[in-house]
């Protein structure tokens, strides 16, 4: 069977290498990746020679912080967060209850959107990264690998152009209703449909989304990079969850890490040496 995590980590490493090859720091500069894992509560890092670190987030917003306090702190360094929810992407031969009329393919592909309210936070995932979306500069993606065979996932060569990345920004709503909702495709290379009632999407390929984040971290400065990923993590209120939630409990700094865990990686860059 074909989850999300292990669609994750068969892109994981081209995906690693498109943001070494797009940002071409030079021989002083480097490019670290971060992943944090609730279990272990703390970032796995992935270096350029992909040896793991582990840093708690105590230890992370500690950095964040001091980083957005003095464009001084480690003059160079900037930071920046992606969300990529991978999800499993199903081949239709048949039309379905939910399929929109403008799906006119057999086979087609459908993406099953988690719009469940969570008992601890009171919001779905689906909402959660619908609200995400809503902080300027954000970068909220369904990933959609085009894979549909378990064999593929052995292939030596990862062919990234399998990706589609469908943009929050042409997501209509964020599906609180509890109700069925997806994603269709009507092929493998083109555009999404959002449904429940069917509204036409966009889908950027990897490559774009690389180019975008290098686009953004130039304009940024330092100490402005961190306070922007601070706020994304921090601020409960635009994620939609209350300070209150059974989640925050026993959190003296309530933040979304454990929320986003799965679709959040941070790229921390330094320019100099």
């Amino acid at each position: 069977m074909i989850t999300e995590t292990i669609l994750e980590m068969h892109f994981h490493k081209p995906l690693m290498d498109l943001f070494r090859s797009t940002f071409g720091l030079g021989s002083t500069g480097s490019i670290n990746f971060y992943k944090y894992s609730p279990q272990r509560e703390c970032f796995i890092g992935f270096d350029q020679a992909y040896a793991k670190t582990e840093l708690s987030d105590e230890e992370f917003f500690r950095v964040l912080r001091d980083s957005a306090a003095s464009s001084g702190y480690r003059l160079g360094d900037k930071f920046i967060g992606y969300f990529l929810q991978f999800k499993v992407v199903r081949e239709m031969k048949t039309r379905r209850k939910y399929t929109p009329a403008n799906i006119i393919n057999r086979p087609h592909y459908r993406v099953d959107l988690d719009t469940t309210k969570n008992i601890n936070t009171g919001i779905s995932q689906h909402e959660l990264l619908y609200n995400l979306n809503q902080n300027p500069g954000a970068m909220v993606y369904y990933a959609c690998p085009m894979v549909f065979d378990r064999s593929v996932l052995y292939d030596i060569h990862v062919d990234l152009d399998n990706l589609r990345l469908a943009d929050f920004d042409f997501c209509p709503s964020s599906y609180a209703d509890n109700d069925n909702h997806f994603i269709y495709y009507n092929d493998t290379q083109e555009d999404p449909i959002w449904r429940s009632d069917p509204v036409d999407g966009k889908a950027i390929a990897p490559r774009e989304l690389v180019a975008m984040a290098r686009a953004r971290l130039e304009r940024l400065e330092p100490a402005q990079s961190a306070v922007e990923l601070l706020k994304i993590l921090t601020d409960l209120e635009t994620a939609g969850i209350s300070p209150q939630a059974e989640a925050f409990k026993e959190k003296s700094t309530p933040n979304i890490l454990p929320l986003v865990a799965e679709s959040l990686t941070i790229i921390r860059v330094r320019t100099s040496g």
